[in-house]
């Protein structure tokens, strides 16, 4: 570890930064946490060691949350936003003589990705390795944690949108890279990218290792394209992803019934 090194972990009110914040900690490295939120910021320096104002959304805030700083984990919500924050960030590290971002990007090795959260993360990427400041870049694939989340495993069924293989990795064992990585510094790391993807895994093969781990049954459905396309597009759809921004309280229950048939 550099024992001058002085590091800037962001989101860490979120899971993947926390853990980092976390490993640092018990490694004794020298870092604080940023926050947008003043009024978390006594709470974040009493549970990590420091903590420093910094708001994506204002490059005013960044040059005083960068002094003395030598190296940053950068992560941002998954917006069109994060290309307008990581630039900027990028574009402050550099004035303030930062020597290395490790910055959480995502799973893809096509060059001409499309979807949206593949392409911005490239043109993060591209940007950080034109910019002088020494970079790593983290690509995990799927989180195991999600099949807690977004793909939700209802009734001991698991259902996704493909049959095909998807690679999982688990939130700590990027967490505790990005941590090394960070503390071992860019002459160990700069201008490399690291893949985690440690278990390849059907929809079939999720279910038999969850019946395996928990002696529960579980089975598989993988959801249509034709559902995928209509969830989508759908008004129903676009109503619940903006009460979500909007933070709404109200159910969509009544909104999801007309699914049920597709989803069978």
């Amino acid at each position: 570890m550099n024992s001058a090194s002085n590091l800037l972990v962001l989101g860490a009110t979120g899971q993947v930064g926390k853990l980092v914040a976390k490993h640092l900690k018990r490694s004794k490295a020298n870092f604080s946490v940023g926050s947008r939120r003043k009024e978390n910021l006594k709470e974040l320096a009493d549970q990590f060691g420091a903590s420093r104002f910094i708001d994506l959304d204002d490059p005013r805030t960044f040059d005083q949350a960068l002094k003395d700083v030598t190296g940053i984990f950068l992560i941002t919500g998954y917006t069109v936003d994060m290309l307008v924050q990581s630039k900027s960030l990028i574009d402050a590290a550099r004035r303030n003589g930062v020597k290395h971002i490790v910055h959480l990007g995502a799973f893809t090795t096509d060059r001409d990705a499309y979807a949206t959260v593949f392409a911005w993360h490239q043109m993060i990427e591209i940007y950080l390795q034109a910019s002088g400041v020494a970079w790593t870049n983290l690509h995990p694939n799927m989180f195991m944690q999600n099949l807690l989340g977004y793909a939700a495993i209802k009734g001991g069924r698991y259902s996704y949108y493909t049959s095909k293989a998807l690679g999982y990795t688990a939130l700590e064992d990027v967490a505790e890279s990005a941590a090394r990585i960070l503390m071992e510094g860019p002459t160990k790391h700069s201008g490399k990218d690291y893949w985690f993807s440690a278990d390849v895994l059907t929809a079939k093969q999720v279910a038999e290792t969850l019946a395996e781990a928990t002696g529960r049954k579980f089975t598989a459905a993988v959801r249509t394209a034709k559902l995928f396309r209509a969830r989508r597009n759908s008004p129903v759809q676009y109503s619940n992803r903006r009460m979500q921004r909007e933070g709404s309280n109200s159910s969509a229950t009544s909104r999801t019934e007309e699914w049920r048939t597709l989803e069978a």
